[in-house]
């Protein structure tokens, strides 16, 4: 059996290092690419057998320019240069924070339709349907993974960490609003199970998550493992949404730092239908909310702390 020679992007950030944790664990051949360095890309990936596009900018702050550059362009230049070569497949990771905050209280389908909130994710959007318009010349899939909990500084750290570190902060709705989660070693097992089930994976849509919880249980299972006593007060959707639309939310419900619009992403459902990954790939999460936030946050090596 030949070697299988991956290509990674984005190694260097959250969701790309918990992929290329995942693949060092199989017998194949792992070449981490710098997207933004690689001059050749046609040659950079020319001994590839699989690409694994993990890179994107997600930062806030960033020019529409930049994320354009950054997300558009970089993802047609990769998808142009596997066009040259007999690459047999590559795997497109997207976000299904690309909804945006319409959700409904039932778990959604790949089909459901983004509506991307800010620059960066309409960036995302418009990566994601550029890669699609190269699936008759190029083998590809697409992975939405729900929102990650692991390393780095995602919108869902950034609201786990303002709870621990606050444990008065405010609960919206109680903090009712359901939620699907995505551990990071989970992120990894289903790259790896579409990489190896090409056949079954190409020309294919995957939603993956670990658990379906709500914003309480995250936020009084992360107190607990780090040995906080939670506090919490419970603020009715309607009052937040009224505080928010008089522009007094962030003085009534102080928001977590570099994260806006908390009433609505803690008040607001953000379930997914997984169930295409189980059943076609095999895909099962090996890891539950608590065994995520437990890795996440580090807690092993916390020394208030025991698990």
């Amino acid at each position: 059996m030949a070697t299988m020679r991956v290509a990674l992007t984005g190694h260097d950030q959250p969701v790309g290092s918990a992929i290329a944790s995942e693949l060092r664990r199989h017998d194949l051949e792992l070449m981490l690419l710098d997207i933004e360095s690689a001059g050749d890309l046609e040659s950079v990936i020319g001994g590839a057998t699989h690409v694994v596009h993990a890179s994107s900018l997600t930062e806030r702050g960033h020019s529409g320019s930049a994320y354009t550059e950054a997300n558009v362009h970089a993802t047609t230049a990769l998808l142009d240069a596997c066009r040259q070569r007999e690459i047999e497949q590559v795997v497109f990771v997207s976000t299904t924070e690309t909804y945006g905050r319409r959700l409904p209280p039932w778990p959604v389908t790949e089909s459901w339709v983004p509506r991307p909130i800010g620059p960066a994710l309409q960036s995302r959007v418009a990566a994601e349907r550029v890669a699609r318009t190269y699936r008759r010349r190029v083998p590809l899939s697409i992975l939405r993974p729900a929102p990650l909990i692991g390393e780095g500084d995602s919108t869902v750290m950034k609201v786990l960490r303002h709870f621990i570190s606050r444990p008065r902060a405010a609960l919206v709705a109680g903090g009712a609003a359901p939620v699907s989660i995505l551990a990071a070693a989970d992120l990894g097992r289903s790259v790896w199970a579409m990489l190896s089930q090409t056949e079954e994976s190409v020309d294919q849509v995957f939603h993956v998550a670990s658990a379906h919880t709500t914003w309480r249980e995250l936020a009084l299972e992360a107190c607990q493992l780090r040995g906080v006593e939670a506090r919490f007060w419970n603020a009715p959707y309607f009052v937040a949404r009224g505080l928010d639309a008089m522009r007094l939310s962030g003085w009534v419900l102080p928001e977590p730092e570099d994260v806006d619009a908390y009433t609505a992403i803690t008040g607001r459902p953000h379930l997914i239908d997984d169930s295409r990954a189980r059943v076609t790939l095999g895909y099962a999460p090996l890891l539950g909310a608590r065994a995520a936030l437990a890795q996440a946050l580090d807690v092993y090596g916390h020394p208030n702390t025991s698990v």
